[in-house]
């Protein structure tokens, strides 16, 4: 498992790619979503490269975090390193904001994404209506 700390320019696509990788997978359905909130121009990378990191997320932690009802120390490290390397508030909760949606896109929310979306909330002191008012504010603009 990859330990290192993402460049500043794709920190944010890290933080966001490993909460869609939470569940060993990556879901057209999550990709369309981002599409449809133009997520990948907002997290400054592209479609291509987004899926790119996802898929590496995928292969460092995701098939492996279904094991386990908790986040065991080596995902924890993992995830932390990704998390902390989003140190401005706002970005955290566009990285919320959006993993929000996609871990809603395809109609559930599995234990494995909800794991690591609440980790990133707890680890960022975001609560859930903070990221439910960053949601009606996207909505409106």
């Amino acid at each position: 498992m990859t330990h290192s700390v993402p460049a500043p320019d794709e920190a944010l696509a890290h933080a966001l790619a490993m909460i869609v990788a939470a569940n060993g997978r990556i879901d057209a359905r999550e990709l369309s979503a981002l599409d449809e909130l133009h997520a990948f121009r907002r997290i400054g990378v592209s479609r291509e490269r987004f899926v790119d990191i996802a898929r590496s997320c995928v292969a460092d932690v995701g098939v492996h975090l279904c094991d386990r009802s908790w986040l065991c120390a080596d995902h924890l490290t993992y995830i932390d390193a990704l998390l902390d390397a989003v140190p401005d508030k706002s970005d955290r909760m566009l990285v919320c904001r959006l993993a929000a949606t996609v871990i809603t896109a395809d109609g559930r929310v599995t234990h494995d994404e909800r794991l690591v979306y609440d980790h990133a909330l707890a680890r960022w002191r975001i609560n859930q209506s903070d990221v439910t008012h960053a949601i009606l504010d996207d909505r409106v603009r």
